[in-house]
């Protein structure tokens, strides 16, 4: 039997088996795509890439599930391959054996295939032609944890945008593209496969790059957070000394509206917050200061992992707000909480008086600005607290504190930076008073819960 013969047969039975697997695509990332030789000088640490926890076994790259990947064995493995470069021992296992490494590693990644830019070619006077451009985003995060305690030492977060083949510039894809047409769509299955194949390629290729392009170097540059002596340094551990009372009354609040702050002002958790932070929810997810070690990440305004935080937090019900003095009432369940005293003496709100401001602007939790009083004001009926103490997004529902007496002044609400120069103006903020908030929320302390009316108004 002739050679030439044999291989139209299998070429036959390939497409045929191709085809049989319908309208979808499975693939599944290779072992061992990372083929790059080691760093001189090596970390002597024992590394694990966690195998069974923290990202999807399956990724899909489209709406309608047409092409899927499977990431389980594949992507580990490549991760494991590229710190086996570095460090001493790296090895794939199972989260609950993690006490037996220096450092555990967790893999985020997240895959997109675009459309891209339509492109308009005039292929002569009658035959107009859109050309497609689809590009695939690649996005691989690697967080180093400290297995014992779960803190972040460091975070590598690198993605890569890259051109996908098309049948103008792939030949086999222009082969598979032209029998799909010739077979009216019954050989579609085959372009399909084909395609698939070559966005599994582009993904293995994507993440390669990314580690060793991007996230080894920073590696390397940052061993010294992975010497063992690096361990036994005392850490950088935050000193509030008397402002650490005022920090465990001080919450960081998560809505679908954002992050903002609040404040807590009974032991058995009742909170004070915006109107603009909780918007329309019914419940919002609440982190304590001991907490904090949930909101890591590798930088100060980074965002955090929204699903590594519902998962371990509060969550508390929104009881009362009201939307035109921006004012809301939140409850947790809890008792002997920390909480803080609202000034209910509107006298003690003075001009030139010191205040400190806490909360989480952009997200950095938990900072502390410091000023005066600059004016009490009545701003459309409701009564206002102007202060040069910082007030950023992220500060909203925070409290304004009085530096003398330890009193809540009144609620960060919002602040006013113009840049015009025409209109420069620089630390402008403003927070509602403690005494709006007792009458507009109809509340007095101690909470009295038989005259909390339990609708929003």
């Amino acid at each position: 039997m002739k050679p030439n013969f044999i291989f139209r047969i299998l070429s036959v039975a390939l497409i045929f088996l191709l085809a049989l697997q319908g309208c979808t695509y499975q693939g599944k990332i290779r072992r061992g795509i990372y083929n790059h030789r080691d760093f001189k000088e090596k970390i002597p640490a024992r590394v694990m890439v966690v195998a069974d926890k923290f990202y999807r076994e399956k990724i899909y790259l489209d709406n309608e599930h047409i092409y899927s990947f499977r990431l389980k064995d594949g992507l580990p493995i490549a991760v494991a391959d590229a710190l086996g470069t570095l460090f001493t021992e790296v090895e794939v296992n199972n989260y609950e054996f993690r006490k037996e490494y220096d450092y555990i590693v967790e893999i985020e990644y997240k895959g997109r295939v675009d459309l891209g830019n339509v492109e308009y070619r005039r292929e002569g006077v009658l035959a107009p032609n859109y050309v497609l451009n689809p590009t695939l985003d690649t996005r691989l995060i690697l967080t180093f944890r400290n297995p014992h305690t779960g803190y972040a030492v460091a975070r590598y977060d690198e993605n890569v945008h890259t051109l996908l083949p098309t049948d103008r510039i792939d030949t086999l894809l222009k082969i598979t593209n032209i029998l799909s047409s010739l077979s009216l769509g019954i050989l579609y299955p085959l372009d399909l496969q084909i395609f698939g194949m070559k966005v599994r390629n582009r993904i293995e290729k994507n993440v390669t790059y990314c580690l060793y392009k991007k996230i080894m170097p920073a590696i390397k540059e940052d061993r010294v957070n992975y010497q063992l002596s690096h361990e036994t340094e005392q850490t950088n551990t935050r000193v509030d000394g008397a402002l650490l009372p005022f920090m465990h009354a001080t919450l960081f609040l998560h809505t679908t509206n954002g992050t903002g702050s609040g404040f807590l002002i009974s032991p058995d958790g009742y909170i004070i917050t915006n109107h603009h932070v909780v918007g329309k929810d019914r419940d919002v997810a609440v982190v304590f200061y001991d907490q904090r070690h949930l909101l890591d990440k590798a930088h100060p305004i980074q965002k955090y992992s929204q699903e590594n935080l519902r998962a371990k937090v509060r969550f508390g019900k929104v009881i009362k707000t009201n939307k035109r003095r921006d004012l809301a009432l939140v409850k947790i369940e809890g008792e002997n909480l920390p909480y803080l005293e609202l000034e209910q003496d509107r006298t003690q709100y003075a001009t030139g008086q010191e205040v400190v401001a806490i909360g989480a602007p952009l997200g950095i939790e938990w900072s502390v600005s410091h000023g005066i009083i600059s004016a009490v004001r009545n701003t459309n009926g409701v009564d206002t607290l102007q202060t040069d103490a910082a007030i950023n997004g992220g500060n909203s529902g925070g409290p304004l504190i009085a530096k003398r007496t330890g009193k809540v002044l009144g609620v960060n609400s919002w602040g006013r930076v113009s840049t015009s120069f025409k209109d420069q103006a620089e630390s402008l903020n403003f927070a509602i008073s403690a005494y709006e908030v007792l009458r507009t929320l109809g509340i007095s302390q101690p909470i009295d819960e038989d005259m909390l009316a339990m609708t929003a108004d």
